[in-house]
């Protein structure tokens, strides 16, 4: 059985080592060290191969009381190699475990099939490069530990996590897809008085929103500001006509620009600031 394990561990680091030669090539400024891959004669090593989604992922491990990697359906620590794909079927995660500790090179890879994040680990300790990437090839932060101290000295550019800002927040910042892709990514509704915030990361969402029907047409401009409407919100009939346009003010609409596909007068200023139920006018259900 043993033998079938690592026969099935090495075709799968054949495909692993081209794919990630492929990354390699769309990642810029990337140490050569800090791309290799998990080495065969590791993997050949590993007793264990899982391969899964994430929801079976949940089902089928968890971090025990002494905080190692655990097998559910026997309640003994994983060492191993485990593939997580995402809900499109693309790899989303590769981790490598010794008696449940990290150990060896974690990746994560954005929806696109890019580079999200490489960890390196020495049982269970920060022990190489800690890279993030944005899901364009952007770094977001770029650090070096030595058994779990960091190199602070190792990089002038230590990415644009320096800005403040989350990687959500980032990539997040002009968003474009349908509705049922929208919340996967967002929670909350300001139809209906609410914020919307960014589901990963719990932030109230700062930015500009493109909403498509199934057909991929742009069907609606969303603007954002701390979760609440902003600026010109705009909305496409299934035509593609402007129907309706207005201003709003951090929540509050102010003025039409279009209502029902006719101009609307710009003079006339709607002061919603006693019945926030009004924003119900603009895209109500």
């Amino acid at each position: 059985m043993k033998t079938l394990i690592n026969l099935h561990a090495f075709s799968f680091i054949t495909t692993l080592l081209i794919f990630l030669s492929s990354c390699e090539r769309s990642q810029d400024d990337i140490p050569a060290e800090a791309m290799q891959g998990i080495a065969l004669k590791d993997m050949l090593e590993e007793e264990e191969y899982w391969e899964g989604n994430k929801l079976e992922y949940k089902d089928n491990f968890f971090i025990n009381d002494k905080n190692l990697f655990t097998k559910t359906d026997s309640n003994q620590t994983y060492s191993g190699v485990v593939k997580v794909r995402s809900r499109k079927g693309t790899i989303a995660m590769l981790e490598s475990y010794s008696s449940g500790m990290k150990d060896g090179d974690f990746f994560e890879y954005h929806d696109n099939g890019k580079l999200k994040s490489k960890k390196q680990y020495k049982m269970d300790t920060r022990h190489g490069y800690f890279f993030q990437w944005l899901n364009d090839g952007t770094i977001y932060s770029r650090k070096y530990f030595q058994d779990d101290l960091e190199d602070f000295g190792r990089f002038e550019d230590e990415g644009i996590s320096t800005s403040g800002k989350s990687m959500a927040a980032l990539e997040l910042a002009k968003w474009e897809g349908t509705a049922s892709d929208f919340y996967f990514k967002f929670a909350g509704d300001p139809k209906r008085g609410g914020l919307v915030h960014i589901r990963e990361t719990e932030e109230l969402y700062d930015g500009n929103v493109t909403a498509l029907d199934n057909k991929g047409n742009k069907e609606a401009m969303l603007r954002y500001r701390k979760g609440k409407y902003h600026g010109t919100i705009s909305k496409w009939d299934e035509k593609g006509n402007l129907s309706e346009e207005a201003e709003y003010d951090r929540g509050i609409l102010v003025a039409f620009t279009i209502k029902n596909g006719k101009p609307f007068d710009p003079s006339q200023v709607i002061d919603i600031s006693d019945d926030p139920s009004m924003i119900d006018m603009l895209f109500g259900d």
